[in-house]
């Protein structure tokens, strides 16, 4: 009996062995997340465990979980992962137990400034790694599949099981990771309701600019011209920082995914500061202020030329810094101000007191200060449409307040004539004389106000009746009249795109001249020219439906895309264009001259990983094959 227990004791230290020998080093105990039924949304916080890799390092997941590299891992200290200009891989690492009945999850990181995340699940169970994930801004393709800015990821874990969680992470910008896991259709819902409001605030940020633009464009004032930039920078750097713009304004531009959130950053404290210079007017006001905002803009426009390239980690911590000062300097003035009387300043203040706290919130609650909620992420935009309704309201009133200072000295000046009018009886009526000229100069300056006004008008009328024209020309062949050969690029890509999506057939009709060269060379290239014309009006009218297009392929080829028709379909509609053709009674200086066309059609349903080129490809193969069977003829592709 004691022997056969010695001998238990030998195998279980045995297995023992092959397990922390042989198994990925899970002895530090990554923290567990536990997915309870009912759940919606777990906050992944608090005990998970970071890897920092070495440059060079380039570690794979095997490794990365191996036992000697248990001591490289820690447990990080705080809520949420922040880290400030992070340009090291870092891998982050959890555990997630399914007490659920539902397998399938989406797990996400709430940030979007994540050049690369890769995403490795382990059952440590079955020791096996499940296919690896992949994200962030240098995939546009996973982006725009998922239509989220963030790096989100499809997984699943079996009802009961329990799932070790490997993330690497690389970005170039600052990091944050705050982990996220849904259940599908809870995310989806607030993706939906997330994409409603940011393109709402997009909208208004964007209406603003247009508004200011035009005021500049009118009056000629550089205050609006200062505050458009302001607006655009803000435009350009909410897009970046929320993740828009490189889901669909840049997908794929390195250079605006990798830089453009410090870029963009900088230059909009530039043109704020610039703008608080010209709004405030310092230069009458406070001259040490004024030199202490030249000294900003000084700082702001070096920086902004400095990360036109890769920033140094130097650079981001004085962005940051002179971004922090540079706010409170700006509250701080335009209380002072305020305080002096200053009605302008108040408006300064609430505006750029609700971007800045807007801003901290957002910051503590990304490091895990605060716990937000789901409406943290609406701060700063909210912060800014705040901002900019509030100093385009101020725009607003100083030019209201200058207006009543001129007419109220108007009136002051008035009253200072009639008391010299009083004083000077003898020279009554040289005044009212002169006072008469006024009124006639001003009566004719408002004669010729509306006058400019109305020319002002036709103008507009007229240049939008131009670009109505030049709109129709950029699409339309000068010489047949039909769509030219780039519009037929957009549709067919369109078309096709669309066939792949729903479903539904594409056919594509392409159309050849059967032997124009000798038309031109027989009778000249100006019946060449008679007989394109010909050709395609006579294909236009031939078509029955709004939808479908012909268009001027190159030459003496024409083009017909026709959405939603199958082959049996695009072949009737190609005979019925070649019997047209081939009826045209083409009279040139009293000959007749025969017109017949060779057609190829190929229609199907188009792949979804399949280039236009080859479906058009396929259409001239089709053509081909009509001219080598003796032409005036049509011929369907083989494929379609």
């Amino acid at each position: 009996m004691l022997s056969i227990r010695r001998f238990h004791h030998v195998v279980a230290l045995l297995l023992l062995s092959m397990l922390v020998l042989g198994a990925p080093a899970f002895a530090a105990g990554p923290a567990e997340f536990t997915i309870h039924p009912g759940t919606q949304m777990l906050a992944l916080e608090g005990g998970v465990e970071l890897l920092v890799e070495e440059p060079g390092e380039n570690l794979t997941r095997e490794r990365a979980m191996h036992a000697d590299m248990v001591s490289r891992w820690s447990v990080y200290p705080r809520k949420r992962i922040t880290m400030l200009s992070q340009h090291k891989p870092v891998w982050i690492r959890f555990a997630l137990r399914n007490d659920t009945t539902q397998g399938a999850w989406m797990f996400g990181l709430d940030w979007p400034l994540l050049d690369e995340v890769q995403l490795h699940q382990f059952d440590p169970v079955a020791q096996v790694w499940a296919a690896r994930l992949q994200g962030g801004l240098n995939h546009p393709e996973v982006l725009k599949a998922h239509k989220d800015p963030n790096p989100v990821f499809s997984i699943a874990i079996a009802p009961g099981k329990r799932a070790v969680m490997l993330l690497r992470v690389q970005t170039n910008s600052s990091f944050a990771a705050p982990m996220r896991l849904w259940e599908p259709t809870v995310w989806r819902a607030e993706r939906y309701d997330y994409g409603v409001v940011m393109g709402l605030l997009f909208g208004i940020l964007g209406v603003m600019f247009c508004y200011n633009l035009s005021l500049y464009i009118f009056t000629r004032e550089s205050s609006f011209r200062t505050y458009a930039g302001y607006l655009l920078s803000i435009i350009a750097y909410e897009l970046c920082a929320t993740g828009f713009g490189p889901l669909y304004v840049w997908p794929g531009n390195d250079w605006l995914n990798q830089r453009g959130y410090e870029f963009f950053a900088a230059a909009s404290f530039l043109a704020a500061t610039i703008f608080f210079r010209r709004f405030l007017r310092l230069g009458r006001a406070l001259p040490h202020l004024n030199r202490m905002n030249q000294g900003f803009i000084v700082l702001f426009g070096v920086l902004v030329v400095v990360l036109i390239f890769p920033p140094a980690k130097a650079v981001t911590l004085a962005l940051a810094l002179g971004g922090f000062v540079v706010g409170f300097v700006g509250v701080y003035t335009a209380c002072y101000l305020a305080w002096k009387g200053n009605v302008l300043a108040r408006y300064f203040v609430i505006a750029w007191g609700t971007i800045i706290a807007a801003t901290m919130l957002m910051f503590l609650a990304v490091a895990g200060v605060i716990d937000g909620g789901g409406w943290i992420k609406y701060a700063q935009p909210v912060g800014f449409v705040v901002e900019t309704v509030l100093l385009s309201i101020a725009l607003a009133a100083r030019i209201r307040y200058e207006r009543a200072s001129k007419e109220a000295a108007q009136r002051e000046s008035l009253m200072l004539t009639r008391k010299v009018e009083q004083e000077r009886e003898e020279k009554l009526r040289a005044q009212e004389h002169a006072l008469a000229v006024q009124l006639r100069a001003n009566e004719e300056l408002e004669l010729r106000v509306l006058d400019r006004t109305a020319e002002l008008k036709r103008a507009m009328e007229n240049i939008e009746l131009a670009n109505v024209e030049l709109a129709k020309l950029s699409v339309t062949d000068a010489l047949t009249k039909v769509h030219n050969r780039r519009y037929f690029d957009e549709t067919l890509k369109k078309e096709h795109d669309r066939s792949a999506r729903t479903g539904a057939p594409v056919a594509l009709v392409l159309a050849d001249i059967d032997h124009f060269k000798r038309i031109n060379d027989s009778v000249g290239h100006l019946a060449g020219d008679e007989c394109l014309k010909l050709v395609a009006t006579t294909l236009a009218g031939t078509v029955g439906r709004s939808t479908d297009l012909v268009a001027r392929y190159g030459g003496e080829e024409f083009a017909i895309v026709l959405p939603g028709t199958d082959a049996a379909h695009a072949l009737d509609v190609a005979e019925r264009m070649r019997r047209a053709v081939e009826g045209i009674q083409f009279i040139y200086r009293g000959k007749r001259i025969p017109i017949s066309i060779s057609l190829g059609v190929v229609a199907r349903v188009a792949q979804a990983n399949q280039p236009v080129a080859e479906f058009i490809s396929e259409a001239d193969q089709a053509l081909y094959a009509a001219k080598g069977a003796g032409r005036n003829q049509v011929q369907l592709a083989v494929n379609g």
